[in-house]
């Protein structure tokens, strides 16, 4: 009788989906853009307001950080310091310039993972939990599960092109959905400029690429950006309006911040 129940409560749930998808469908709203992938979906009631290849399997880019940050702030508290090895001091690109030997706090290595991108912290911050960053890509696996994500597999705390690193749309909006939860990470996403210093008093300031912040007042967009060559522009992020939180991630997008807009349904003027 409990495999009988589970059974029709699941697809009670699969039914549920459908409908939100046909009920987004039947509203006539399109989205029109360039991404190869999208998923917006309403929190307050569940309805999917664009979506298009929501499961395709697509290289996710810096919108993995989300899920660094996550893996990290539960086995790590902000105000922990961390050492910064020469492997982390050196990974490449994109870097907020991290001198090996230094220290930094947990919450000064997220800041810069999360609002610059940064890979140095990035690795800085997987060798601190794990040991090795193929450890922590362990880690981060354990903790997609446990979120629900079925189309994902991370190799690395970067997002840096990995083969074997994937991840959906839909699997996105639920990590995004879930890292904003974390007082932490919203308060670090929402800032234009943060500026760390580590133990030998270097300061280091960088600003966010999320360029919404400027672009944008209502709603407040807040999100991680990711861009490589195979992943093409990635966005993962919540819109924030006065009565309700909309989850969106584009994939593979040769115009991010225009269908962004598309997405939301917010005209091309707002912002500018």
């Amino acid at each position: 009788m409990r495999l009988l129940g589970s059974v029709v409560a699941l697809a009670s749930c699969v039914v549920a989906v459908c409908a939100a998808q046909a009920s987004a469908a039947a509203s006539g709203r399109e989205c029109p853009v360039t991404a190869r992938a999208v998923y917006a979906v309403d929190h307050t009631n569940g309805k999917v307001l664009c979506a298009k290849n929501a499961r395709m399997k697509l290289h996710p880019a810096s919108t993995v950080k989300l899920m660094t940050a996550l893996v990290v702030l539960d086995r790590k508290d902000v105000s922990d310091e961390i050492s910064v090895s020469s492997r982390a001091a050196n990974v490449q690109p994109t870097r907020a310039g991290l001198v090996a030997g230094t220290s930094h706090s947990v919450g000064e290595l997220l800041a810069v993972l999360l609002a610059a991108s940064a890979n140095d912290a990035a690795v800085a911050l997987a060798e601190a939990v794990a040991g090795s960053e193929d450890e922590f890509a362990g880690l981060m696996n354990r903790k997609a599960r446990e979120l629900g994500m079925r189309d994902s597999q991370f190799t690395n705390a970067t997002g840096l092109p990995d083969r074997s690193q994937r991840s959906s749309a839909r699997d996105l909006a639920i990590l995004t959905r879930a890292a904003f939860r974390h007082p932490f990470i919203k308060k670090v996403m929402a800032e234009k400029h943060v500026t760390i210093t580590d133990n030998d008093g270097r300061k280091i300031s960088r600003a966010n690429h999320n360029k919404l912040l400027w672009r944008l007042d209502r709603p407040q967009v807040l999100g991680k950006t990711g861009y490589t060559r195979s992943a093409q522009h990635c966005y993962a992020g919540i819109a924030y309006y006065d009565d309700r939180r909309v989850s969106l991630v584009i994939l593979k997008s040769r115009k991010p911040w225009s269908d962004v807009f598309s997405v939301l349904g917010v005209p091309r003027t707002v912002g500018r």
